[in-house]
């Protein structure tokens, strides 16, 4: 009796150790590196050639769920060029320097539906390879549409269509053309 006691006990510490490993395991990616927990992702378009439009469009997710509570409406105009750069936080602290720093491993990706929008000109990583943070967006005509902005970790192949890897955000602005 006594002995079947001792080892539902070891088996039951064996099971909580674990548990504890692959928990803490889950906020690290394959090198160790301490994954962010994403609460908020800033659009700031800047006209270019003559325009002034400077805004930001913030997006919240205050618990890094992946359930944005706060999605603005970009309110752009029409036939204007804006540079671009998407701020991202966790918590208050900005970790945009760290993106950057770690650009190899990372991966911006936009998509636009139904709007007439074009995305261009994404900045690259120290490999030559897209990266993304920066990037310029050229409006046609007045529409309306979305913008799904994603930013993949450790990505496969980051020229391809579907680049691989897992999304440390994937968020869809409205996007209204005026």
């Amino acid at each position: 009796m006594f002995n079947t006691k001792l080892r539902l006990q070891n088996l039951l510490l064996l099971l909580a150790a674990s548990l504890t490993l692959f928990i803490a395991g889950c906020d690290k990616d394959d090198e160790g590196t301490e994954q962010e927990l994403i609460t908020k992702v800033i659009v700031h378009l800047t006209g270019t050639g003559g325009s002034t439009f400077n805004e930001e469009f913030e997006a919240e997710d205050p618990d890094g769920d992946g359930v944005w509570n706060t999605i603005p409406s970009l309110d752009i105009p029409a036939n204007t060029t804006f540079n671009v750069h998407i701020h991202v936080y966790d918590g208050d602290e900005e970790i945009d320097a760290e993106i950057e720093e770690e650009s190899n491993e990372h991966l911006f990706v936009y998509t636009v539906s139904g709007a007439n929008l074009t995305v261009s000109d994404l900045n690259t990583d120290s490999n030559g390879e897209p990266f993304g943070i920066d990037s310029k967006w050229t409006t046609a005509s007045v529409s309306n549409g979305t913008v799904r902005i994603q930013l993949i970790h450790e990505p496969t192949d980051k020229n391809a269509l579907d680049p691989g890897g897992d999304a440390d955000f994937d968020v869809t602005f409205p996007v209204k053309i005026q």
